[in-house]
């Protein structure tokens, strides 16, 4: 299976699917990598299950292609969303699923992650579509836990401050977020599962406290 970048700067598919499952520390998340419209359609629908009416928090995180990749004119390459038994990657091309676009827009779905601000603000200018409930981790791990230092900490010291669990292990530190260069794609699965599995670990950990502190009940919350 191969990504390629597309004289366009877009991230051109061509229609394959790629599955696999991930032991994180005892918990097996199923991860998939698509650019198939019904197989994102499908996965959304399972992700939506039964909490619709429930607020969940969702790991989010977007990766761009090198063309110009520090800039709001970026081209994404892929979209990256997990819960806590499965991780759906996105490659987006030429077309957004609707289905995508109205689960990230759904008001009871908390989507957080490192640099979601900037990833949201590069999405709606781009493509037109954000999520609705975006959440930077570390301003919210520094306000709860009281310590200004973890606004800065990355995904793998916040992960062993919130959660007590350590996933560094597990990811090799020989592969980057390259799509272009698909040498290795159960590595680049894994890197990114491993990312945005710990930013849905640490979210909800996070917003379970705040709701504590803020005296809401939580049984409207899903973990």
């Amino acid at each position: 299976m191969y990504w390629g970048i597309g004289n366009s700067g877009h991230v051109e598919a061509f229609n394959r699917n790629y599955f696999e499952v991930f032991n994180l520390n005892g918990v097996s998340v199923k991860t998939m990598v698509t650019d198939r419209r019904e197989v994102v359609d499908d996965h959304i629908s399972r992700f939506l299950g039964t909490t619709y009416s429930r607020t969940k928090v969702f790991g989010f995180d977007a990766d761009w292609t090198t063309h110009n990749p520090d800039t709001l004119s970026s081209s994404c390459a892929a979209v990256h969303i997990c819960d806590e038994t499965s991780c759906l990657i996105i490659m987006i091309s030429h077309v957004v699923p609707q289905s995508l676009v109205n689960f990230l827009r759904h008001p009871n779905y908390i989507f957080v992650g490192f640099g979601i601000n900037d990833n949201v603000a590069k999405l709606e200018k781009n493509y037109g579509f954000g999520c609705r409930n975006a959440v930077e981790l570390g301003p919210l791990a520094a306000t709860i836990i009281k310590s200004s230092r973890l606004s800065y900490c990355g995904v793998d010291e916040l992960a062993r401050v919130v959660n007590g669990c350590d996933l560094s292990n597990n990811r090799s530190s020989s592969i980057g977020f390259q799509w272009d260069k698909m040498d290795d794609i159960k590595e680049l699965a894994k890197l990114v599962t491993i990312n945005v599995y710990s930013y849905h670990m640490i979210g909800t950990k996070l917003l379970l406290c705040l709701l504590v502190l803020v005296g809401f009940n939580n049984s409207y919350f899903v973990g």
